[in-house]
C-alpha cells in the first residue's frame, strides 16, 4: 500500500469514526476510492485485511447513505465509490433524522406525562424543544442540498461561490418560519 493511500483510508477511517459509522465504512469507502474499477467484497478484504462480515456491514452502511455504487451480475456483486459527498451527507443527515432525532422527540414526548418529579418534566419539556430545533434545522439543510444539488434550479457557480447569494436564492424560495413548517406538520 501506497503512503498515499495509507494517509487517505487512515483520514478517512477517522472520518467515518467520527461520523459514528465506524473507522471500517471510511477505509472501505477510501479503498474504493484507490479502485479505477468495480471490485468484489473479496478484493475489498485482501486490500483492507477486514473479514467478510466486517466488509459487509460497511459496505451495507455506505449503500443506505448513497455512498457507493453496487453493480450486480455474475456471481458476485461488484462495488465502486460514488463521489457525491453532498448527496451522501444528505442521505446520512435523512437517516439521522429518521434513526436519531424523530425517535428521542416521540420517547421524550410520550413519557412526559409518566414523570411525576416536576423538575423532571421541565427537563424533558426543554429538551423535546431542543430536538425540535435540531430536526427543524436538520430538515431545512436537508431541502438546501437538495437545492443546491438539483439541476438548474440553483445554478452554484462553485468556483465563484457567493453563499449571501446562495442563501439569498433558498430562503427566498423556502422562506417559511418554523410556525408555518409546524403549521404544514414539517416538524411537530
Amino acid at each position: 500500500m501506497s503512503e498515499v493511500m495509507r494517509e487517505v483510508l487512515d483520514s478517512l477511517a477517522k472520518i467515518g469514526k467520527q461520523w459514528d459509522l465506524g473507522a471500517s465504512v471510511g477505509r472501505v469507502w477510501g479503498f474504493l476510492l484507490f479502485k479505477s474499477c468495480p471490485v468484489t467484497q473479496r478484493e475489498i478484504g485482501e486490500g483492507t485485511g477486514y473479514s467478510g462480515g466486517l466488509i459487509s456491514r460497511s459496505l451495507s452502511k455506505l449503500k443506505r447513505i448513497n455512498m457507493i455504487n453496487v453493480a450486480t451480475g455474475g456471481r458476485e456483486a461488484r462495488y465502486s465509490v460514488n463521489t457525491s459527498l453532498i448527496n451522501g451527507f444528505s442521505a446520512f443527515l435523512k437517516l439521522f433524522l429518521e434513526d436519531n432525532v424523530k425517535p428521542m422527540i416521540e420517547l421524550l414526548s410520550g413519557n412526559l406525562d409518566k414523570t411525576e418529579d416536576a423538575g423532571v418534566r421541565k427537563t424533558f419539556h426543554e429538551l423535546i424543544n431542543e430536538y425540535k430545533k435540531l430536526y427543524l434545522a436538520i430538515h431545512i439543510l436537508s431541502r438546501m442540498i437538495d437545492e443546491i444539488t438539483s439541476a438548474g434550479t440553483l445554478l452554484v457557480d462553485i468556483e465563484h461561490l457567493d453563499v449571501e447569494e446562495v442563501a439569498r436564492k433558498i430562503s427566498i424560495r423556502y422562506g417559511i418560519t418554523e410556525g408555518e413548517a409546524i403549521k404544514n406538520g414539517e416538524c411537530k
